[in-house]
């Protein structure tokens, strides 16, 4: 998905390469000597009734993820989205924005499907996107397949299968 916007948007790009979250913290409430009362207990968090609870997409994918390409027209701000699914569903979403040649602006929406199960916890195979928001506008041209990785600093990867293009995501 993006992949006519990615090439499009590519000369005089970079892409954003910050770390990943940070680590999480606990916090306990201190015990007080001699006291029998264990406080409060943990309430465990209930999943979002909103999005499937089963499919094969990997935890550590799931969320949005963010870049910004940057050429001669200023930023191009990406959003990719990977939602919980099995193969056959959709499962990515892309929302790409930025400035056109000669003035105004570009709003791209893609979605793609997940096209085989991931092994061991990734990568992801994702088959070619299809534009849903932007038909009409230059630059908003479905794209090809991709490949998502995680790689080692909590970053996402998106390389495309047919050229080699890729970005790197940061999770929000």
């Amino acid at each position: 998905a993006g992949g006519s916007v990615y090439a499009l948007m590519r000369s005089g790009g970079s892409d954003d390469n910050k770390g990943g979250p940070g680590p999480s913290v606990t916090v306990t409430a201190p015990t007080t000597a001699g006291s029998t009362d264990p406080g409060p207990s943990p309430t465990p968090s209930r999943p979002d009734s909103s999005a499937p609870t089963d499919g094969v997409i990997p935890t550590a994918y799931l969320g949005t993820w963010t870049t910004t390409i940057t050429n001669d027209l200023g930023a191009n701000p990406r959003n990719l989205t990977i939602s919980q699914g099995g193969v056959g569903d959709t499962v990515l979403t892309l929302v790409a924005d930025g400035p056109l040649r000669g003035g105004g602006t570009y709003h791209c929406v893609f979605r793609a499907e997940l096209t085989r199960q991931p092994v061991d916890g990734g990568p992801l195979e994702i088959g070619p996107s299809d534009l849903t928001v932007g038909r009409g506008t230059p630059g908003c041209k479905p794209g090809e397949a991709t490949q998502v990785s995680l790689l080692s600093d909590g970053s996402l990867r998106r390389v495309n299968t047919t050229t080699g293009d890729q970005l790197t995501y940061t999770k929000e």
